[in-house]
């Protein structure tokens, strides 16, 4: 039985019949080849008929043995194609628009504008390597040099080759197109630092992250790599003063860099690091939060920084307890601030501790790229762990 998506694809395709029906009828053949024009007009209406009918194969059939192609008849076909591609139907549209790439009689910019929609096809197909032949065939032309690019960085994302992604941003950077930034390309750079790092290849990792930092500065991910790149080198003053910097720079960050400086940063300075980060609501949630996500976490100011938070959220004031904090003894609080630790913590284990603020797409751990989207900068903690409705 025809659903409600059905009855909508078949009132595209009856109004793009009826545009087929217009160009074929009042196109670009000659006025005197009235035969020509009346055979283009039946091959149109029959495929639509086809469609109509829900016989997509059949319609199919009928496109791709069509004879000659005015300009608007070309472009129907390629519409039709899209819609196939769209509604998932990746086997009809790629049979369309491969049928058009082969046809003999077509010009250069016909041929080019139907390779896009097979390397389209191929694209959300998955079939990276038959796209990224096409894109790199369309890279030269003016109508699609954009988009191929474009798409053939998307391909080296899905692919980690981060070597060529910096050479096709900077190439989009150099056109001067608004779709992608100088923070994507020190990702880029951040990317590969990281796979230096993990050579333990020292001197090329400090070469590429100054690249990024050249194409970024003040980068929150180049100055945590590094720290840790110090850190990976027993470099302990270096790292901690990184982490620091980040600390006081960005507190928002704590949550993810509490750890490193527990690991980096001497007893003693620790403890005014901490009081003087937290005078922020960032940076209280901060570290309120990285306590939440690690049991592991035990020092006594961090601890106290938890403390401190619940008595700002009334939810979690109820949760630890009445009386809190009033003037209850150190270990009565201790103990209710485990007690609302332990129950935030089962929250958090769920994968819901960051969420993408583009697409919404949840992670347990910090993306530098959404894996939902695929856009940077956008993954950050989750609303539901930070309470960021309330007063803090």
């Amino acid at each position: 039985m025809p659903t409600e998506s059905t009855f909508l694809f078949a009132g595209l395709l009856f109004l793009a019949a009826a545009l087929g029906y217009i160009f074929a009828r009042y196109g670009d053949f000659d006025e005197d080849d009235e035969e020509q024009r009346e055979s283009a007009r039946a091959n149109f209406v029959k495929g639509f008929k086809h469609l109509l009918n829900e016989e997509p194969d059949q319609a199919v059939e009928v496109f791709t043995s069509s004879g000659d192609l005015n300009e608007e008849g070309l472009e129907t076909q390629i519409a039709v194609g899209g819609l196939f591609r769209r509604r998932g139907e990746i086997e009809r549209a790629i049979r369309m628009h491969q049928n058009l790439v082969d046809r003999p009689g077509i010009n250069q910019k016909q041929r080019e504008r139907a390779r896009f929609a097979l390397a389209e096809d191929f694209f959300s197909a998955g079939l990276l390597d038959r796209a990224e032949d096409l894109y790199l065939q369309l890279r030269g032309t003016s109508e699609h040099r954009v988009t191929a690019l474009r798409r053939l960085l998307r391909i080296c994302e899905i692919t980690a080759e981060w070597d060529r992604a910096v050479d096709l941003c900077g190439e989009l950077l150099r056109i001067g197109t608004d779709t992608v930034t100088p923070g994507q390309l020190a990702h880029y750079y951040c990317e590969l630092a990281e796979e230096a790092r993990k050579k333990s290849d020292w001197k090329e990792a400090y070469r590429l992250l100054e690249q990024a930092e050249a194409v970024e500065p003040g980068k929150v991910r180049c100055t945590i790599i590094r720290g840790d790149l110090a850190a990976d080198q027993g470099q302990s003053v270096a790292a901690a003063s990184a982490y620091a910097e980040l600390a006081r720079a960005v507190p928002a960050m704590l949550g993810d860099i509490l750890p490193r400086l527990l690991r980096t940063v001497p007893q003693a300075g620790l403890e005014p690091l901490l009081q003087e980060v937290t005078a922020t609501p960032e940076g209280l949630r901060g570290i309120a939060l990285a306590v939440i996500r690690d049991p592991q976490i035990s020092h006594p100011a961090a601890i106290d920084c938890l403390g401190r938070f619940i008595e700002q959220q009334p939810i979690l004031r109820d949760l630890a307890g009445a009386g809190f904090p009033g003037a209850a003894a150190a270990d009565s609080r201790r103990q209710a601030i485990e007690r609302v630790r332990k129950a935030l913590h089962q929250l958090a284990r769920v994968g819901t501790n960051y969420q993408c603020a583009d697409c919404g797409y949840y992670s347990s751990v910090l993306q530098w790229q959404c894996p939902g989207c695929r856009a940077w900068d956008t993954v950050g903690a989750a609303d539901r762990l930070l309470f960021k409705g309330s007063p803090v």
